[in-house]
């Protein structure tokens, strides 16, 4: 039987390109390359995509260095078609072996937000993760805690601000209504990136301008002081939820069921 060809596509334009490297990598050694062929597809800062050697993810002090440095190879098109699934090479136009599905690595906007997944759909590529809708729901925070909250799942209070409005909201009315401290935070954005906790004016000052470096939209949100449970849910018509886990700092993952380390 032939082996399936995965595309790993990863990089990409967002200020988390450094981390989506660190994820490819992970993805890259853990799929079993005698079941499935693997190319690896790296997508620079400027936003061209890139033919890219095994090489790039490694560890390094500068991922987006190494990529660049690495991405020598030819540049690339997505071609759409129903059978061809190309990606084409924009300098001898030399197709690449078809593709049997993409498995997105990329973080943040352009990656996580439905806009490569709706590329891929336009070009009939199958890929792995959420759909164009769910994945833009699932970036903007801000939609993403409306819906729950129409759902009758219980969300962390928050208040919605945009470049305008922010720029008069005081840190003594966000405290009234949060509580403080309280976080700051892009509401499109990942890892960590433009996160604020914020004890007094000085710090809400601080914080706004930091988060509207990567959103013109930020949520203050209120500190809530517990433990981070993730859990993983696979499937279309009969999704599967994972066991559940949390994060710990004397260990990588303890599943709660038992807490037993893995």
């Amino acid at each position: 039987m032939a082996k399936k060809r995965v595309g790993i596509l990863f990089g990409g334009k967002s200020v988390e390109h450094e981390v989506s490297l660190q994820s490819a990598r992970n993805v890259y050694e853990a799929v079993d390359q005698t079941k499935f062929d693997v190319v690896l597809i790296g997508i620079d800062k400027a936003g061209l995509w890139h033919v890219c050697d095994a090489a790039v993810l490694g560890a390094g002090t500068s991922p987006s260095a190494e990529l660049a440095a690495g991405a020598a190879g030819e540049s690339l098109a997505l071609v759409p078609g129903e059978t061809e699934r190309a990606l084409v090479g924009t300098g001898s136009h030399r197709g690449l072996p078809r593709l049997d599905v993409v498995f997105p690595v990329l973080h943040g906007t352009y990656g996580e937000d439905g806009t490569v997944q709706g590329l891929l759909k336009l070009a009939n590529v199958p890929f792995v993760g959420a759909g164009v809708l769910g994945s833009a729901i699932g970036m903007d925070k801000d939609v993403a805690k409306r819906i729950l909250r129409d759902a009758g799942i219980p969300v962390a209070r928050s208040v919605t601000l945009t470049t305008r409005t922010a720029a008069t909201a005081s840190f003594e009315d966000l405290a009234g209504k949060l509580g403080a401290p309280f976080f700051v935070k892009p509401a499109n954005s990942g890892s960590s990136v433009g996160v604020s906790k914020v004890r007094d004016a000085a710090g809400w000052a601080a914080a706004r301008a930091e988060a509207l470096r990567y959103d013109r939209k930020l949520l203050a949100e209120e500190f809530i002081r517990g433990r981070e449970i993730e859990v993983a849910v696979l499937g279309n018509d009969s999704p599967q939820a994972s066991v559940a886990g949390r994060n710990h700092p004397a260990a990588r993952l303890l599943f709660l069921r038992g807490e037993v380390s893995r």
